[in-house]
């Protein structure tokens, strides 16, 4: 038997908490317009590797339509205390995560998309992104957004 509620404590204080601690812990998810895709958790946190520091950001999609989609781009922000975006970068879906690489034209882009892998309707991929402690304002969590999950034309 779970011990009595404090006496300030109301109903559904405890669902607001453990959501307030899920948004500290890994960082907030939103999505934009009536994109299809449904970004199923995300976790931060800094790490270090070849001498570099930085905050590695990881999660998971779903393609919760009913149609499969040719990628999934995300933007993740930095989001210092006041709630202020200090950083943003962009990232696909694991399957197309060649889209993201800084070097390829877009002649290169264009030319690699008809051979990705589609995210088929109920199917989950991950997703990676990253901030550079030497080049990033200094921040308290993430945000994850969709920005653009196209359909693979019929």
């Amino acid at each position: 038997m779970p011990p009595p509620a404090a006496p300030h404590a109301r109903r559904g204080d405890g669902v607001k908490r453990a959501a307030l601690a899920g948004i500290l812990l890994f960082g907030t998810v939103a999505a934009a317009g009536d994109l299809p895709v449904r970004v199923l958790e995300s976790h931060g946190r800094w790490e270090s590797s070849y001498g570099e520091h930085f905050y590695n950001v990881v999660g998971k999609l779903r393609n919760d339509g009913t149609k499969p989609l040719r990628w999934v781009k995300l933007r993740v922000d930095a989001v210092d205390k006041a709630g202020k975006v200090v950083a943003s970068t962009e990232t696909y879906n694991e399957s197309a995560g060649a889209l993201a690489v800084p070097d390829l034209s877009a002649a290169e882009k264009d030319a690699l998309r008809p051979k990705l892998k589609p995210v088929a309707p109920g199917a989950e991929e991950a997703f990676r992104a990253g901030f550079l402690r030497d080049e990033t304002p200094p921040f308290e969590t993430h945000r994850v957004t969709v920005v653009e999950a196209p359909a693979v034309a019929p």
